[in-house]
């Protein structure tokens, strides 16, 4: 079997911690280019001028680079015929959006925003749990992803570059608006909003309130470590530690406390939701109906992001 060939943009910290090693194990991809970085050299792996880069012949592009540069080489990958696959967030703003939808819809690729925490079994069962009725009405969300100051050259607290911990821990709350309830119709009037920032955002909450159910988002660094969501219904809870992130070989659970009783459900420690994520692209990424919904699922997320950031 013909390998497809996948070049890599800006490999940082995730990219070598997490996706590398998916990488290099999947059957059916092949690292063909890195975009050479002054700082780092990949012995392995043939490395590029940019110039050079966008001439090249890829399938596929996965951008791992600082959070202001995506739109640049989203761009310039699309003009060169390439699918994108871009970390998180995938643009901060929607100044270039028009562009990337017509760019991808005109030369049929994909553009994905890589939120793999989609791709655990996990998230498939909490969907289900939350559509049975005997739970009752679901009342409100509680979510922290709040971790311990990283190391200070660390992009993220660079402005220039695009940081900032709300692009880094809040976007992936976002996404349970976005991918578990596709809300995107956020009444600014009622969002509260807090931010504490120097440079950046460092970290902050926000609550939104509608009809349906209250939600309650904590976010960013400087904090006890906490990743976990939490649902609260008419007739019982449901509890799941580590929701976004996930520790390799560390068994993930969900907790349901209903009828003063507490039932676990566990899943395999095993469970690769990067390769499983890699799987969903590689069987899907030539379907109309597959780039449509990830046209659509990455539009939602900027208008949130937007929408959220405006808040004063």
């Amino acid at each position: 079997m013909i390998k497809k060939t996948i070049g890599i943009i800006g490999p940082g910290y995730h990219f070598e911690k997490n996706i590398i090693s998916v990488l290099a194990k999947n059957s059916s991809l092949k690292i063909s280019g890195i975009l050479r970085n002054k700082k780092k050299k990949y012995k392995n792996f043939k490395t590029l001028s940019e110039d050079k880069f966008f001439k090249e012949n890829f399938d596929f592009v996965y951008i791992s680079c600082p959070n202001k540069l995506h739109e640049k080489y989203i761009i310039k990958s699309l003009k060169s015929g390439f699918h994108v696959i871009c970390e998180k967030p995938f643009l901060t703003d929607s100044n270039k959006l028009k562009e990337i939808l017509f760019l991808s819809k005109k030369k049929k690729k994909l553009i994905f925003e890589t939120f793999m925490h989609l791709y655990h079994p996990i998230f498939h069962k909490l969907k289900k749990l939350i559509n049975e009725k005997k739970r009752g009405k679901l009342r409100y969300i509680v979510s922290n992803f709040r971790f311990p100051s990283l190391n200070k050259d660390n992009h993220r607290y660079k402005k220039k570059l695009g940081g900032g911990f709300f692009y880094d821990a809040a976007v992936y709350q976002l996404s349970v608006e976005n991918y578990l309830f596709n809300n995107v119709s956020i009444n600014k009037k009622k969002i509260e909003q807090i931010k504490i920032r120097r440079e950046v955002d460092l970290k902050g909450y926000f609550g939104i309130k509608n009809k349906k159910f209250h939600r309650f988002y904590f976010w960013g660094e400087g904090q006890n470590y906490t990743n976990n969501i939490e649902f609260f219904f008419n007739n019982s809870c449901i509890y799941v530690d580590r929701f976004f992130s996930k520790l390799k070989n560390k068994p993930t659970y969900i907790k349901i406390f209903e009828n003063n009783k507490i039932k676990v459900i566990k899943f395999n420690k095993n469970v690769d939701h990067f390769k499983n994520m890699f799987y969903e692209i590689l069987r899907n990424y030539n379907k109309l109906s597959f780039q449509n919904y990830h046209r659509q699922r990455i539009s939602n997320q900027i208008k949130l992001i937007n929408t959220i950031s405006s808040i004063k």
